[in-house]
């Protein structure tokens, strides 16, 4: 159960219904209105601690309508074929179907955890894996910490279009598409940087070939997000034909080896986006030590993109090579990369 107060949720929710705007109108309209109902929060209690609340409660109910879409609530979800815009009855129906569902909805809420795979931040990992690739001069070896069903691991198989830049295999059955905002341009390779090795480590990787699994991560879009839905859908069936190496376990305990495990003459970018909000103070502080750590043995890159006070993403590169730390930002982004506006030094790149 969470360690939140009832108090505690409910600001939760009205600060969620902030993130939401523009991105979900149903859940902005929602969160307020949960936010002052005692029912839907004590519900919301049931999320298990290091897990955010208003994500689970609307994942979950996203699940179950995925499920069986009877209840007029699914007309309210783009992502079910609704079209009904929010108002109060949208309100009356969320309440009905969630306080009606709740024996199933607490142990889903006690049991998952956050493992949205957005592949669109794909869309600043590709100049920042570039980045590397131009910093280091060597191929790359890739380890993702958190990666979900590890989607993002498979970024060199996508199709770019940044409006005034594509970039990827032009036929790719995936397409990555963000505006470019701000007077810098990230440096986008006309061909893919060389990859050497590439695993991941996730506490629970879901297993794409179990359709429970894919349904949660389904659950995870917001409902106004079709594009998101079918690019989802799409990089899954790429990933069902070549599978991504992920490793399941704790990414604290399991790093330490397989950073030992990378290539030698490769260039080790250790990467994270939309993680470490998981892990404690005592967890990202530990991070930094394990890299550090290693660093003293080769040059560790680590690219990591999390969520920012001002509701943004914030890209950077952390160099860690002997006694030697040198860390810069590289972008700012949408938390689901639909935006990326270069600050890093250096232009467009269209060299191999």
């Amino acid at each position: 159960m969470s360690a939140y107060t009832p108090a505690q949720l409910a600001d939760k929710f009205v600060r969620f219904a902030d993130e939401c705007q523009p991105g979900s109108p149903l859940y902005a309209y929602l969160s307020p209105r949960i936010a002052a109902d005692a029912d839907l929060i004590d519900l919301a209690r049931a999320t298990r601690p290091g897990q955010p609340p208003p994500n689970m409660l609307f994942g979950a109910a996203h699940y179950l309508l995925l499920g069986d879409r009877r209840h007029p609530l699914a007309g309210y979800y783009a992502t079910l074929g609704g079209a009904e815009p929010p108002g109060e009855s949208a309100f009356a129906a969320f309440r009905d179907f969630c306080l009606g569902h709740a024996g199933v909805i607490r142990p889903l809420l006690a049991a998952r955890i956050t493992q949205t795979n957005e592949t669109r931040r794909c869309a600043y990992l590709l100049p920042a894996f570039q980045t590397v690739a131009a910093q280091s001069g060597r191929p790359l070896a890739l380890l993702e910490i958190g990666p979900s069903a590890g989607l993002n691991m498979l970024w060199d198989r996508y199709r770019y279009d940044y409006g005034e830049l594509q970039a990827g295999d032009p036929a790719a059955p995936v397409c990555i598409a963000s505006e470019l905002r701000g007077p810098a341009r990230p440096p986008i390779p006309a061909r893919m940087p060389a990859v050497a090795w590439r695993c991941g480590v996730e506490i629970s990787p879901p297993d794409l070939g179990d359709a429970d699994a894919v349904r949660w991560l389904e659950a995870l879009i917001w409902p106004e997000k079709t594009e998101r839905m079918d690019r989802l859908r799409a990089a899954i069936a790429m990933a069902r034909s070549a599978p991504p190496p992920i490793i399941a376990g704790d990414a604290l305990a399991l790093l330490p080896a397989m950073i030992a495990a990378a290539p030698a003459d490769a260039a080790l970018c250790v990467y994270h986006t939309h993680v470490t909000y998981q892990l404690s103070h005592e967890g990202r502080a530990r991070l930094g030590a394990i890299l550090a750590e290693a660093g003293r043995g080769r040059t560790i890159y680590r690219l990591g993109c999390e969520g920012s006070s001002l509701g943004d993403a914030r890209l950077t590169l952390t160099v860690y090579a002997g006694e030697v730390l040198e860390e810069r930002p590289l972008a700012t982004a949408s938390g689901h990369g639909d935006w990326v506006e270069w600050v890093a030094a250096g232009g467009e790149s269209r060299e191999g």
